[in-house]
Parts: C-alpha cells; structure tokens; sequence
C-alpha cells in the first residue's frame, strides 16, 4: 500500500512541476540600445521562477535574421555576462531570403549576472553590424526556422520565448569603444573630469580602458554619471587637446571643457549630440573645436559657443531643435562658428546669435551701435534674407533705429526709422541706440548665413559711404574682403567704438582690426555702383586685434576726459603714397557721434583731417624735416596723453619730435619718451601739436655729428646733435644782409622765426668750437 502512495506522490509532483513549468512565460526582441548598437534581450512575463543570480542557465539559443547580400552582424559583447558564441563557427548562414547568425550559450550552467525583475527587459547580447551602408529589419526567427531552435533553458527546463519586437536598424554600426564612466582619479595630473585619463573611460562592454582616447576612438558620453568632461589634464598651465573619431552625447549627458588650460577638442569623425556641449574659450593659437565628418544637434541649446570660443563644422551640420546651436556674446568678445558644409534644419531647427551692446555715452548722449542681421530670422519673410526691424528691439519702446541714406549729405546721413516690420537686409547694417544708457544683449533665432553673400545694392551718387555688416556667424577679414571688392569700394573701414567715444578706422592695411567681428555694422566708401559680396574663404576665427608689422608708421592714442575715453591716429610713409588724398591708403577722420570726445587726427595738404595718414617714403628720406601738424580736442578740463608706438617701425637714425604749440618749450624727443601727458581743455585751440619727423643720417654723416638745419613754412629748424653749446644763430638773405641775429642759451632744438617772404636764406649756426651753415627756403 505505501509502494503505491509513494507512485501517487510522484506523479502528482510531475504533474505540478509540468503546470509550473507552462505557467512561466518569457519574451525576446531585438532593438537598438542607447549607443546605436543592435541588441538582443529577453524579459519575464510571468510565472514564479524569475531568474536570480543563484538560477542555472543551461541553454540559450536564437537566430537574429537581416537582409540577404548586405550586411554582417558580430557579436560585440554578452553583457556581462550570458556567454553567448556564434553556434555556427562565425559564418553566416542564408536560408528563406535572410543572412542569419545562430547564437547559443557556452560554459553552460551558469548563473545570470544579475537579478532579474518580471517585465523588465535585460540586455542577453549586444552586436554591430559590418559592411554595407543601409538599414533593414533585424529580427528574432521563429523556433525551428531552418531547424535552429529558440530555447532559454532554466533549471533545466526548456522555454520558447514569444518574439515581442524588431527593429528596422541603419548600418554599419559606429562602435563606441571608449564610453565615459568618469570620477576616477588616477595621478596629479588627472581627475574625474579629465578627458586624457584614461581610468575615466571603460570600452563598450564594461573594462577599464588602459590607454586614453585616440583619433581613432569613438567616444560616448552617457547621462546619469556625477563628473562629466571638464578637462583634457587636471593641471593648471597644463594645455591639452582632447581628441576622438565620432562622439556621441546621450541625453542629459554634457561635455563643458572649462577653459583652464586651454584645452581643444579635435573630432576626426562625426558629432552627435542628444545632450550638451560647451566650448569655451581656448587660447588665441587654439582651435576650440574642430569637427571634419558630420555633427547632428538634437537638443535646445545643445551646442553653445561661450564669448571668445570657436568650433568649426567641416562637415555637414543638422539642427534638429530650437537654438540648437548658440552663440554667446558679452563684454569680453563674441563666440564664432565655422561651417565648411552644408547645413540643414529640422521641422523646429534653429540657431541663435548674441551681439553685445555696451553704453557707456554718459549723460545726455547716447551710443549708436553699428549691427546687422546675424542670422536669417525666423520670422522674416521680406525681400531675400534678413530680420525685421522688431528684431533690433532690445528695450521695448526704448529702441531707436538709424539707417544711413547715402544719397543724402554726409552729416545728413542718419535717417530714423521706426516701423517694425522695417526689412533689414542680410549684410545691410543699420544704427542702434536706446536711452536708459545700459549695456544690452541682442538675441536673434534664425537660420545661420553661410555660403556667397551680397550686400544690398551700393549706390554713388552722393557722400559716397554705405553701411553693411558682417553677415556670418564668425569674423570676416576686411582686408581680403577689400581686395575682393575694389571695384565697388575702397580699402578703407569706419565702425563705432561705444567704449572709446569715436570711431575706428582702418585703411590700406593699417590701422583697427584686420578682422570684424560677428553682427559689426562698418562703413565703407563707394569707388562705384554694386554689391559687396562676401564669401565662405574670407571668414576667420579672431577675436585679437590683429597687429600689423608695416615699416615707418607711427600710431598715436589720445586718451583721457573719462574713462575709456580715446581716440588713434596713424601717420606711416610708403613708396606708393601721394601728397594728396589717396583713397586706398589713407581713412578721413569722422568726427564722434558726441561733444565730450577726446578727438586726434593729423592735417594733410588743404587742411584736411586723416585718422590715417599716409604719406611718400621720400618725404621721410630726401634730407630735410617733415613738419605733420596733429590736431587735438577734448570735452572735458582734464589731463591727457599721448602714447606713440611703433616708433622701432622706421629705419635706425630716424628721429620724432612732438611740439606742444600751447606750452612752448623744448620739443620732446619720441624715440625717447613716446608718452607725454598734459592738460587740455576745451577752449584750447585744436592745432595745438606738430610732428616733426629727421628722416635716417646717411653712413659719412653718422661717423661724423653735426647741427642740422631745415625750414618749414616761415621758420628755420636748429638740432644740436653735437656736444659742443650754440651761442649764436644768424639769419642772413642771399644779398649777405642780417635779417636776425639771435644770442641764444644752449638748446638741442629750436624754432625760429625767419619772416614772411618767400625766399632763400642762408643760416648760420656758432657754437664754441666752430661755425655751421645752410641755406633754407621759407615759404610764404
């Protein structure tokens, strides 16, 4: 009797055992995990036998099938680890007008690598897929499909998971072998945020990488870790260049190198970015970011340039989101992008441009700011491309716009305007100003300007200037520009300094900034009718002013009155400058747009004022004193002075001298003192210096000193470069009458007045060694 009870137990515990068995369920799909990799998982969908890590595995086995003739996959890892191997050798099998690889388990049993939860999915194999270029269905075939079975065996019980999804996956996969794990602090050098530690980067299934990312590497960065890339070397002083192949940013994932090296980031590949990435500045020699395949921009202010930063897109670029690329302006300067593609926008794709305004006018005045469009507005739908004038509207009912009309005379040129709906023009520059006397940001969202450009149409028929701006997202160099264009305009710029109370003027080369920045409007002078064309070779990343190294030119600075206050002149000398006006080398002064200017600009040949002043080699070089007069104003009763640079510039033996008209005395030797401070006021008169310019000695007059004599105007000029004391200068006419004779204290300078007569003189010089002689012209 008990033999028979102990047969009934058994069958009843099969028989349980089987309906336990048929009560847990499982699926199995492919899909394309975070990092673009095609993956194979499997979830619980019921029962009570969820997998632990204390469950035997005895047998996994699937087909993934794909697209006939195109594509491989490989196994890539089996995360961590289901053991999974290619049942077949590693050669693809075809069957049904599929390729297909049969995967099974090995080192069978084995116990999960982790605990499962019912429903949830969990990763069983992670693959790539090689070849071809294209995408197609990546599939789970059916149990028995060409004979190959779909099984998970647990506890040594056979399972057929139900396929719940595929995926229509793009090939060939990007395998990201270097993914950011971060925190990791491995020397001096390095901390949780160094791109260049390797002990911050774990390979695509989980290792530790011993060596840091190459330009070989395709790096991910993915959301949900506490240090993110800040960094290339966690040292000050310490310059780095982070570099990869194609970079990914997941979601909520960020890249944000701080600048405190000067770091770079060098991408030889492609760019994705779901997340965030800011580029800050680099120092001037440094790139910021480069990137030669495609960048793709998912995400609102998924890409920021930081004022001063630059990235270059060598690529194509896509925008898929709002402001997906931004560039930031402030005080210090204004980012700059780069593109050597193309660029294409998603449904809700865009960028934004910040242009910063600083008021610094003062009380009673206000700045005008010289801008443009900096991108083609969004909303604009006017004449070809450009922005509305309600785009301008920095401080809302507090805005005013100008716009220069060239047919007008020159000091009628500004013209208000007022309508916002007012088309700006792409490359057209207008006037801005508001009166609370602020500093403002100009924000505009649009779609960057790239690619060959033409100003609205130039005209000539009045004062000749016309107004434009800087249409790209980046510096322009003017001169390249000017020499593109000569046959509309001359090589010669004027833009508003809000900060130094005048203008900037640029002319042949000299002067200014070769470089205008991102939205500066500038003034040009019209040679002709026409465009003013720009062009993708003439952008440049430069946010330094650029320094010439041209021979014999002397630049002067005004400042003082307030502070920031200041204005430059030039004078240079060159063999192809006339005694006239030459349009091409030389810049007009433009007097500021307010009263209380510290104003400087030299006087040409029919008293006219040049900010840049050029003038023949040979006036420098034929043996006698040139005479430039420098005229100065001022608004406010204060000290000033007067700094001269370049001076190294002239061949050795050249000598500058300034005359202070208003004071008198000895003249001061600029190759000796290049600052001089003084008091202005202004009630003084304007013509209140002279440069005086000794061109280079000759070698025979080198080896011996002597007094040298000039003329200039109606005045004899005496230098002493001798040791000996002058006690004595006459003036003698050519018939040998005394006209002056003047008993002098010992001075290595003097100006004296001959007369009024256009005629020769003969000046002689008496020292208390010997008697020096020269005849002299004084021009009425």
């Amino acid at each position: 009797m008990k033999k028979h009870i102990y047969k009934l137990t058994l069958t009843v515990l099969a028989i349980l055992g089987s309906l336990y068995s048929e009560a847990q369920t499982f699926e199995i799909r492919t899909v394309e995990n975070d990092i673009g990799y095609l993956t194979v998982q499997m979830r619980e969908t019921s029962g009570t036998g969820t997998p632990t890590t204390a469950t035997n595995i005895v047998d996994i086995t699937f087909v993934v099938r794909y697209p006939s003739g195109a594509v491989d996959i490989d196994l890539l890892c089996s995360s961590n680890d289901y053991n999974m191997i290619d049942g077949l050798g590693g050669v693809e099998q075809t069957f049904g007008g599929y390729d297909y690889h049969y995967w099974n388990a090995s080192n069978t049993p084995f116990n999960p690598p982790s605990n499962w939860v019912q429903n949830v999915w969990e990763d069983i194999a992670v693959f790539y897929a090689s070849g071809a270029t294209g995408s197609g269905l990546f599939e789970i075939a059916p149990n028995n499909w060409d004979g190959r079975s779909l099984n998970w065996n647990q506890g040594g019980t056979d399972y057929t998971p139900t396929i719940n999804g595929d995926v229509n996956y793009s090939y060939p996969t990007v395998v990201y072998d270097y993914v950011w794990e971060g925190g990791n602090v491995s020397a001096p050098f390095y901390d949780g945020n160094s791109w260049g530690n390797a002990a911050n980067w774990k390979s695509e299934c989980g290792v530790t990488q011993a060596s840091v990312p190459t330009s070989s590497s395709n790096c991910y960065v993915p959301s949900g870790k506490t240090f993110y890339p800040q960094n290339v070397y966690a040292f000050v002083g310490f310059p780095g260049t982070a570099l990869a192949n194609n970079v990914r940013i997941q979601s909520g994932a960020s890249i944000n190198f701080l600048n405190v090296n000067a770091d770079n980031f060098v991408i030889s590949g492609d760019l994705l970015v779901d997340g965030t990435v800011t580029i800050n500045p680099t120092s001037s020699v440094n790139p910021g970011i480069s990137v030669a395949g495609s960048s793709t921009i998912n995400a609102t202010n998924g890409f920021i340039i930081t004022p001063n930063a630059s990235a270059t897109f060598n690529g194509s670029t896509v925008q898929n989101a709002v402001n997906s690329i931004v560039i930031q302006s402030d005080a210090t300067g204004t980012g700059s992008f780069i593109d050597n593609g193309t660029i294409t926008y998603g449904a809700s794709g865009s960028a934004k441009v910040q242009t910063y305004l600083s008021n610094s006018a003062g009380s009673g005045n206000f700045d005008i700011h010289l801008v443009g469009p900096t991108v083609d507005e969004e909303n604009y739908t006017g004449a070809g491309t450009g922005a509305y004038l309600s785009a301008f509207n920095v401080v809302n009912g507090s805005t005013y716009a100008y716009s220069w009309d060239e047919t007008q005379v020159l000091l009628n040129g500004w013209q208000n305007i007022n309508s916002l709906s007012y088309e700006v023009r792409t490359a057209d520059g207008i006037g801005l100003s508001t009166i609370d006397n602020l500093p403002h940001t100009l924000e505009m969202t649009g779609s960057f300007m790239t690619g060959a450009i033409s100003s609205p149409s130039l005209t000539f028929s009045n004062n000749h200037y016309e107004l434009i701006s800087n249409p790209y997202p980046s510096s322009i160099d003017f001169d390249g520009l000017a020499t593109d264009n000569s046959g509309v305009v001359y090589d010669a710029y004027w833009i508003w300094d809000p900060a130094a109370n005048n203008y900037v003027e640029r002319a042949g080369g000299v002067g200014g900034t070769q470089y205008i920045q991102v939205g500066q409007g500038f003034f040009v002078e019209t040679n002709s009718a026409g465009t003013f064309n720009f062009s993708n070779a003439r952008r440049a990343h430069s946010t330094v002013a650029f320094r010439e190294t041209m021979t014999n030119m002397l630049s002067v600075a005004a400042e003082g009155g307030k502070p920031g206050y200041r204005d430059d002149a030039i004078i240079r000398f060159d063999e192809q400058a006339t005694s006239g006006y030459d349009v091409n080398m030389e810049a007009v002064f433009w007097e500021s747009q307010n009263s209380d200017a510290t104003s400087l600009r030299s006087v040409a040949e029919g008293n006219l004022e040049l900010a840049i002043n050029a003038l023949p080699l040979e006036s420098l070089t034929g043996g006698e004193m040139l005479s430039v007069p420098l005229n100065f104003d001022c608004g406010y009763t204060s000290e000033y002075s007067l700094t001269f640079t370049d001076i190294e510039s002239f061949e050795a033996g050249t000598e500058i001298w300034l005359e202070d008209k208003l004071t008198g005395g000895d003249w001061i030797s600029l190759n000796t003192q290049p600052l001089y401070t003084f008091n202005g006021s202004p009630d003084d008169a304007a013509d209140r210096f002279i440069l005086h310019f000794f061109g280079p000695t000759g070698t025979d007059e080198l080896a011996k000193t002597t007094v040298d004599i000039y003329s200039s105007g109606q005045h004899t000029y005496v230098r002493n470069n001798t040791d000996e004391a002058i006690r004595e200068v006459r003036v003698y006419s050519l018939s040998g009458s005394l006209v002056r004779n003047l008993k002098t204290t010992d001075q290595k300078f003097m100006k004296i007045w001959v007369g009024d007569q256009m005629a020769y003189y003969v000046i002689m010089v008496v020292t208390d060694q010997q008697v020096y002689t020269e005849k002299i012209f004084i021009n009425k």
